[in-house]
């Protein structure tokens, strides 16, 4: 037996499946990643710890062992030691991405959770699989299409419309496509509605009430690109998608002419008036920090002539 597994044996540690099954469903509520064990996200090792009920021995226990190259002593909490040994395993498994192919993506050097992994950690969450497009979880698959859509730059002369949509067949491919598109566009708006601000998360910071809305919607083939994407609370989504308000080239609301025409009785949550007080007329709606990600104007006019102008 090797000194380390002497060590995690005299500490009475989990054994790596077990810290794996503890690991998976905890980072959902960590969007799926993780930095390096011992690289400063020590809360998280900490609540893995909680989980098993770990003595303070067994958290701050030290493994000692001497670096060849300087004869020089080195300490590390053999607690670390053992998570990184499971996520380790979990990679083998392919449940998880390890760091060293996270910073070629993301340039961090995080554990991420792969496809794989996140229907197992749903599984041990005992959420359900089709609850998965609403988690803001970006695995390490749906990470390379987010990055294609943040780093890409709006071609001149951009079309919103996917007409080879409608010829596609559902597949796994798509279905990445579509959640990265969802992420991407959330994660450039901070998971806040850009017209009301709202930003709110279930009380297990699973979901969030906030949409990554097409601005040319699906069912006209509009394209999932963060430039045909804008992110709506679901009232606000609603009101978009049905023509109570547009935007301009500038992204200030315009309303529709209808809007003061709306029964006095309507738009009310209790007392207070939702529909008028939240959409305001030339009002600037909340934008990504990054200009490149702005909605495009081509999908802006589509909207305003196909939906704001009823002509569909």
């Amino acid at each position: 037996m090797s000194y380390e597994s002497r060590v995690f044996s005299e500490l009475s540690f989990p054994s790596r499946d077990e810290v794996i099954r503890v690991l998976l469903p905890l980072l959902l509520k960590h969007k799926g990643r993780v930095k390096e064990f011992g690289s400063g996200d020590q809360e998280f090792a900490d609540d893995i710890a909680d989980e098993f009920n770990l003595s303070a021995k067994q958290r701050t226990f030290e493994l000692e062992t001497i670096v060849q190259k300087d004869s020089r002593l080195k300490k590390s909490p053999a607690w670390n030691r053992l998570l990184f040994r499971a996520a380790d395993l979990a990679a083998k498994q392919g449940l998880l991405a390890r760091p060293t192919s996270t910073l070629r993506l993301t340039g961090r050097r995080e554990w991420m959770l792969t496809e794989r992994g996140i229907d197992e950690a749903l599984q041990l969450a005992r959420v359900p699989i089709g609850e998965k497009d609403k988690i803001p979880v970006v695995t390490f698959e749906v990470q390379k299409f987010q990055s294609k859509l943040e780093k890409a730059e709006p071609p001149k002369n951009y079309n919103p419309i996917d007409t080879t949509k409608k010829v596609k067949a559902v597949s796994s491919e798509s279905l990445l496509r579509n959640r990265g598109f969802r992420l991407a566009v959330l994660g450039a708006y901070d998971y806040r509605c850009s017209v009301c601000g709202l930003k709110i998360s279930s009380p297990d910071s699973l979901t969030w009430e906030v949409e990554a809305a097409h601005i040319v919607p699906h069912r006209f083939y509009g394209r999932d690109d963060i430039w045909n994407g804008i992110s709506l609370c679901r009232f606000h989504h609603w009101c978009f998608d049905v023509g109570w308000f547009t935007l301009r080239l500038d992204f200030t609301i315009e309303l529709s002419s209808s809007f003061e025409s709306v029964s006095a009785e309507l738009g009310y949550m209790g007392s207070l008036d939702v529909f008028r007080g939240s959409l305001i007329d030339k009002q600037k709606i909340a934008l990504p920090k990054r200009k490149s990600i702005f909605p495009h104007g081509n999908s802006i006019s589509w909207h305003r002539e196909n939906v704001f102008g009823h002509k569909v």
